[in-house]
C-alpha cells in the first residue's frame, strides 16, 4: 500500500469494506466539494421500504467511510442538515489523478494498471440499484473518455518514447473502436514486417464497428489497409496520426441567382442561412462552404406563385450531380419550424442511405424510419397524431425490444398524454407503463441523455422526487448543451421544489436562445412562475400561445400575481375558449373543471404550491363571476 504522502483514491476506496459505503465514497469522489441531499443518496443506494432502516444503514456507511479515511491526510466527509459532501486534499481531482500519469513523458508503466483497478472498482458496484447502474455507466464513460484523450496524446508522441505502444494497446482494450490506436499498431506491425497482424487488427476493428455501431472504419484507416496490401515492405512510422475529418461533407446553397424581387431574395437568403445553421448540428457529417467540393450539395430555391411562395429543396451527390432526394416546402414563411423537422429527417435518411448503402429491406433502417415518423407525429401536438404515434412506438418496442429510443419516446409520450387531452388524468397504470419503458431505455443505453430525462419525469409522476432529480442530473451530465435538456430539467427541478437549481438552469437555457425551439418557452414560463418570476412568465406565454394546452393557465396565474386583474380575467376567458374544443373529460367542460384539471396535471412535490396555484386561478374565476353578475 502507498504511504500516506502518496495515497491515491484507490487507497481510500480499498479501506472501505462495506459495498454500499464504497459506492457512496466513489459517488462523492466524482463530485468533490458538492453537497448532495441524504434522501437522494438513500434512494439511490438502498431503495428499501423501511425508511428508518435505510437511514440507519446510510449513517453506518458514513461512519465506515470516516473511519477508513481517518489516517488519510486532507480528505474529510462533511455532513450538515441532511446534506453530505466529500472534501479531498487541496488541488486534487479525480480526472487528473487518473490521466496525468497516462500522458506523462516518460510513460508510467503502472498507470494503466491503476486505471484498470479503478474501473474494476466501479464495475464491482453493479447491481446495487438500477439508478446506480445508470450512474456507473456514465461514470465509466467519463473516465474512459478522459483516459482515451490522455492515451491519444501518448500515442501522438509515437517514436519519441517507449510508452506509445503500451498506450495504444491499453486504449484498444478500453475501446476496441479507437482508430487512432488501431492505425498506430497497424503501422507498427507493418514496419516490423508483420503485415498479417496489421490486417487482423483491421478485420477485428471492422467487425466491431459493424456489429456495435453499424458503420465502417474511417477513410484514413481504409487507406492504410490498402497501402499495406499494396506494399507489405513497410511504412513511414512518423506519418501524422491525427484524426481524419468526417467522411461526408456537405454544403447548403441557393440553387441559382437570387430572385429579382429584393424581398424574395432576402427571404431566400434567410432560409438558406437557417437551413445551414440547423444542419450544422448533425454529428455524422461536416458542413463546408460550397467552394470546398463537398460530397453532397443541398440547394434551395424560392419559387413564387402570385402572392404565395414555395421552397424547393434538392439533395445531390457530387461531382456527378446525381439527384438523391427533393421536396417542396409550401409557404415556408408559415410554421417554418413545424415544416422543417420532417425535411431535416428526410435529408438525414437520404444521406444515411447513400453513405451506409443500407438496403431497402434492412429491418433496423425501417424501424428507425418508423421511429422518426412517430417523432414528427408527436411534434404536431394533437390528440389524433399522438394516438397514431403511441401505436407506432408500441409496435416498435414489441418488434425491436432493444431499440432504446422507441422506449424513451414512448415513455415521454405517456408522460404528457393527459396534457394533450385536457380533462384527463394520468392513471397509475400509465405511470407504471411509462416508468417501465423509461427504465428499459436507460438499461439499453445508459448514456442516452433523453432516456435519463424521461426517466426523471417518470419518477416525478410516481412521486419519487429524489430519483427524479438524480436522473435530471445525469441527463445534464451527458449533454448540457442541448436546450431541450436544459429547459426540461429546469422545469423538473422547479416541480421538485429545488428552485435555486431551477432558476440556474432557466438562466442557462436563455443563454442558448438562438438554438431554442418555440415550445421550450412553455417549460421556461412554468419554471419561472414557480420561481416567482411572474413578469417573465407572462412575457413567454404571450409568445407561446397555441403551443401547449397549459399556456393559458400559467399566463392567467402570472397576470393575477402581477396585479393585472383585468388582463387575467380576459386571459382566463380566452383560455376556456381554447380548451373547450379539445376537452376530453367525461363531464362537460366548465371554467371550474378546466382549472381543476390544470392544477392537477403537474407532478408537484409540494401540495402547498399546487393549492396556491389553484387558489390564484380561483381568485380570477371569482372576479370573473362577480363582474359577470
Amino acid at each position: 500500500m502507498a504511504t500516506a504522502e502518496f495515497e491515491t483514491c484507490l487507497d481510500w476506496v480499498a479501506r472501505v469494506r462495506l459495498r454500499k459505503a464504497r459506492a457512496l465514497l466513489l459517488f462523492l469522489l466524482f463530485t468533490p466539494q458538492r453537497f448532495h441531499r441524504t434522501e437522494k443518496i438513500v434512494d439511490l443506494l438502498w431503495q428499501g421500504a423501511d425508511g428508518a432502516k435505510d437511514n440507519a444503514s446510510f449513517r453506518q456507511a458514513v461512519s465506515r467511510i470516516r473511519g477508513a479515511l481517518k489516517e488519510s491526510p486532507g480528505i474529510t466527509v462533511d455532513t450538515k442538515a441532511g446534506l453530505i459532501a466529500i472534501r479531498p486534499p487541496e488541488g486534487w481531482s479525480l480526472e487528473a489523478e487518473l490521466t496525468d500519469p497516462l500522458s506523462a513523458d516518460p510513460w508510467d508503466p503502472d498507470a494503466a494498471d491503476r486505471t484498470r483497478r479503478f474501473l474494476a472498482e466501479l464495475d464491482a458496484l453493479l447491481g446495487i440499484s438500477a439508478s446506480l447502474d445508470s450512474w456507473l455507466a456514465i461514470a465509466v464513460s467519463q473516465v474512459t473518455g478522459a483516459v482515451q484523450k490522455a492515451l491519444d496524446a501518448q500515442i501522438a508522441r509515437a517514436g519519441k518514447g517507449p510508452g506509445a505502444r503500451e498506450a495504444a494497446e491499453f486504449a484498444l482494450a478500453l475501446e476496441p473502436g479507437n482508430e487512432i490506436a488501431v492505425r498506430y499498431l497497424m503501422r507498427l506491425h507493418w514496419a516490423a514486417q508483420m503485415p498479417t497482424r496489421a490486417l487482423d487488427l483491421y478485420n477485428t476493428l471492422y467487425e466491431y464497428l459493424s456489429d456495435t455501431y453499424d458503420q465502417e472504419p474511417e477513410t484514413e484507416t481504409v487507406s492504410l489497409l490498402a497501402a499495406i496490401k499494396l506494399d507489405p515492405s513497410g511504412p513511414d512510422l512518423q506519418r501524422s496520426e491525427g484524426r481524419h475529418e468526417e467522411r461526408v461533407s456537405m454544403a447548403v446553397m441557393a440553387a441559382s441567382a437570387p430572385p429579382a424581387d429584393p424581398q424574395l431574395a432576402a427571404l431566400e437568403a434567410v432560409l438558406v442561412a437557417d437551413f445551414r445553421m440547423r444542419l450544422s448540428r448533425f454529428r455524422e457529417w461536416q458542413l463546408v462552404d460550397p467552394g470546398a467540393e463537398p460530397y453532397v450539395s443541398i440547394r434551395l430555391k424560392l419559387l413564387a406563385f402570385g402572392t404565395e411562395q414555395d421552397l424547393l429543396v434538392e439533395v445531390s451527390r457530387n461531382p456527378r450531380g446525381e439527384l438523391l432526394w427533393s421536396e417542396m416546402i409550401p409557404k415556408p414563411t408559415e410554421n417554418w419550424d413545424t415544416k422543417l423537422r420532417p425535411v431535416l429527417m428526410n435529408i438525414a435518411n437520404a444521406l444515411s442511405i447513400v453513405v451506409a448503402d443500407r438496403s431497402a429491406s434492412d429491418t433496423s433502417a425501417k424501424v428507425y424510419d418508423r421511429w422518426l415518423k412517430s417523432q414528427v407525429l408527436l411534434d404536431t401536438w394533437s390528440p389524433e397524431n399522438e394516438g397514431e404515434a403511441l401505436a407506432t412506438l408500441q409496435s416498435i418496442t414489441a418488434e425491436a425490444p432493444k431499440f432504446g429510443p422507441a422506449h424513451a419516446e414512448l415513455a415521454g409520450a405517456l408522460n404528457v398524454r393527459h396534457v394533450l387531452r385536457p380533462g384527463t388524468r394520468q392513471s397509475e397504470d400509465v405511470k407504471t407503463t411509462a416508468l417501465h419503458h423509461a427504465l428499459e431505455a436507460v438499461s439499453i443505453d445508459p448514456l442516452d441523455t433523453r432516456a435519463h430525462r424521461v426517466l426523471g419525469w417518470c419518477y416525478c409522476h410516481k412521486g419519487e422526487f429524489e430519483l427524479a432529480e438524480f436522473h435530471f442530473d445525469q441527463s445534464l451530465t451527458l449533454n448540457r448543451q442541448n436546450p431541450l435538456t436544459l429547459a426540461s430539467s429546469a422545469l423538473g427541478f422547479a416541480f421538485t421544489n429545488s428552485l435555486d437549481r431551477a432558476a440556474e438552469l432557466v438562466a442557462e437555457t436563455r443563454r442558448h436562445a438562438d438554438m431554442m425551439e418555440p415550445f421550450h418557452l412553455v417549460y421556461l414560463a412554468a419554471a419561472d412562475y414557480l420561481c416567482g418570476n411572474y413578469r417573465e412568465t407572462a412575457d413567454q406565454c404571450v409568445k407561446a400561445v397555441g403551443l401547449m394546452s397549459t399556456v393559458g393557465g400559467w399566463h392567467t396565474a402570472a397576470l393575477q400575481q402581477l396585479g393585472r386583474e383585468d388582463e387575467a380575467q380576459a386571459r382566463l376567458e380566452r383560455y376556456a375558449e381554447e380548451i373547450l374544443p379539445i376537452w376530453c373529460g367525461d363531464e362537460p367542460a366548465t371554467q371550474e373543471r378546466i382549472l381543476d384539471w390544470f392544477a392537477s396535471v403537474f407532478p408537484l412535490r409540494s401540495e402547498d404550491v399546487r393549492k396556491k396555484l389553484r387558489a390564484t386561478l380561483g381568485n380570477v374565476a371569482r372576479i370573473t363571476t362577480i363582474r359577470g353578475l
